[in-house]
């Protein structure tokens, strides 16, 4: 039985994908490795920011992975203009082409 615990990050290495988090109500106690799913961007995880946490089974690393971030600081994306859409030709029908030139 899946459950789902929130908590903090306190540190993330983007060259294993991981974190360490600070789950709520555990203060001080760190879990360190926790995967962080892929589709969440590297430059999210910030220390501090709140997570949602999956564990498959208790609280098992091995079978945990962080899912969702929220509360932290909110990180430009380059590549997308709201008014204009993407800054790339991308796929067609990908929004209209933005000339940084």
């Amino acid at each position: 039985m899946s459950i789902l615990y929130f908590g903090r990050i306190r540190g993330f290495d983007p060259a294993v994908y991981t974190a360490d988090v600070e789950i709520t109500g555990y203060v001080q106690s760190v879990l360190s490795g926790v995967p962080v799913a892929y589709h969440i961007r590297a430059d999210l995880p910030v220390d501090g920011t709140r997570c949602a946490i999956l564990f498959e089974d208790t609280l098992d690393l091995s079978r945990a992975v962080v899912v969702a971030l929220w509360g932290g600081p909110p990180a430009a994306d380059p590549a997308f203009d709201p008014l204009l859409g993407h800054r790339h030709t991308g796929l067609l029908n990908d929004g209209p082409f933005l000339n940084c030139e």
